[in-house]
This record gives C-alpha cells, sequence and structure tokens, in this order.
C-alpha cells in the first residue's frame, strides 16, 4: 500500500504485507533488498500483533511520489480498481518482471488431481487488474483460463506447454 495523510502534517508511507510465516523469506531476503537496489532505501519490518502478517515499511515522501510517477496510486488498490501501468506494457522485460510479480503475491502454484504437473493460478478481485493481467499474458503468448469464480475472480495457466514456457521466460 501506498499511503499519503495530508492530515498527519504530510505523512507518506509505502507499506508491503505478507503472511508472517509463508512470506517471510520472501520478504525479508527478495523484496526487502530489491527495494534497497531500486531506491537506496531500508525498509524496517514489523509483525502484526493482531493477525499472521508481517510488514516492510518506510515513510519517505520521495519514494511516494516515485512510485506515483511510475502510475501506481496511494490508498486502497480496489476501491481505486488499479491496474498493470501503461508504461509497463512497452517493454517485455517489463511485462515479465511484472507477471512474477503479481503470480508472487496473488497467485500460487499448486498440483491438480489426477496430474502429475501443477498449475500456475492467479486471483483478483479487482476488475481493471484482471483485465490487464490478462492483456499481458496474451502479449506474452500465454493462454490462460476464463476467469471464473464471483468473490475473488481466479484463472490459471493449465496446459503443460505454456508451464514450461512460464518456468523458462519467467522463473
Amino acid at each position: 500500500n501506498i499511503w499519503v495523510n495530508k492530515q498527519v502534517n504530510g505523512y507518506y508511507c509505502v507499506r508491503i504485507a505478507g503472511h508472517s510465516v509463508y512470506d517471510k523469506e520472501y520478504l525479508l531476503n527478495y523484496v526487502k533488498p530489491l527495494a534497497y537496489n531500486l531506491f537506496k532505501i531500508r525498509m524496517g519490518h514489523y509483525y502484526s500483533k493482531s493477525s499472521n502478517c508481517l510488514y516492510l515499511t518506510i515513510a519517505n515522501k520521495s519514494l511516494v511520489f516515485t512510485l506515483k510517477k511510475f502510475g501506481l496510486k496511494s490508498g486502497n488498490k480496489i476501491k481505486n480498481n488499479v491496474g498493470i501501468p501503461s508504461w509497463i506494457f512497452h517493454s517485455e522485460k517489463y511485462l515479465k518482471a511484472c507477471i512474477r510479480g503479481l503470480i508472487d503475491t496473488d497467485g500460487t502454484v499448486c498440483p491438480i488431481t489426477g496430474r502429475n504437473y501443477s498449475y500456475i493460478w492467479f486471483k483478483s478481485g479487482i476488475p481493471h487488474l484482471r483485465g490487464s493481467f490478462s492483456k499481458a499474458m496474451k502479449l506474452l503468448g500465454y493462454k490462460i483460463a476464463k476467469w471464473s469464480g464471483k468473490e475473488t475472480p481466479q484463472t490459471f495457466i493449465g496446459q503443460k506447454s505454456f508451464i514450461r514456457k512460464y518456468y523458462k521466460e519467467i522463473k
């Protein structure tokens, strides 16, 4: 989340949340160093006292403005109906990195009963993000299933050839 609270003397904050057990290694050993490599900032981290959440956080006005310049919005991502920023579609490299990030955060890889391989799933309750995800996958040459599910719609890559392609190209 990107927060801007002008009522609290211009409070600017970026917070990344994940599960305190399942996402701990990813957040602390991948995301936190990535933030430093990209922006030369050191994010703090803390554990929620009321849930199984681990938060990476930084109060940094410059970072918030940089992220906004790149098309990210502050506030509630569902209410803002966020999607993949348009500039990402101009580079296959950026598009692959974006898809990897989306699958890492809102996706999963899981076995399917009766199959000897796993599917790659993606869930999102955000209409614009679902649309831009579908567009990105099509541009990258992937076939995904039709979106299904009412509460949190989901799609998946189910064909072996596309799963192999995903592991080879996007990792």
